[in-house]
């Protein structure tokens, strides 16, 4: 969370894709409950399943801290009907490690250093940086790809491997 001028605290949530590091989801917010944590989880499984069912991700591994938000009953049914989730351990990093690096470079590269006057100024600095991100950000474990890039060709070789 962090201050605007005239909208006070705002809190970011986020949802990445543990592979390959890809930003699939985020919701800027006044409000950092509960019912706004599933926001990012929603915008998550509609761009990758197309729809918000339940069951639209079944199968699906979905780590978190155990922050308030993410242990409350509303977070857990709404997870549980799109995903399957799992709790991130203490002192295993990688189980939470991706988000947490996004959000450092998040904040290192979009919201550190500026003075946002509005809660949307945030969402449009969190929207460009994350088209940016996930189109451009060269990530080591991806082999120096950008996620998408990774995604496209993990999506290639399957498309290969099917033929």
């Amino acid at each position: 969370q962090f201050t605007t001028v005239q909208d006070g605290k705002v809190w970011i949530f986020g949802v990445v894709e543990h592979w390959n590091a890809e930003l699939l989801g985020w919701h800027v917010t006044k409000s950092g409950t509960r019912f706004e944590a599933t926001q990012a989880l929603g915008m998550a499984v509609r761009r990758q399943f197309g729809h918000l069912s339940a069951d639209a991700a079944r199968g699906l591994a979905l780590r978190h801290d155990h922050g308030s938000n993410f242990m409350a009953h509303h977070f857990q049914k709404q997870a549980s009907s799109e995903a399957l989730a799992k709790h991130a351990f203490v002192g295993e990093p990688e189980t939470n490690g991706v988000i947490e690096r996004l959000f450092r470079t998040l904040k290192e590269q979009a919201i550190q250093g500026r003075v946002f006057q509005t809660i949307g100024e945030v969402r449009d600095a969190v929207r460009h940086f994350a088209a940016r991100y996930n189109a451009e950000w060269l990530i080591e474990k991806n082999d120096y790809l950008s996620p998408l890039d990774a995604r496209a060709a993990w999506l290639d070789t399957i498309s290969r491997r099917a033929a």
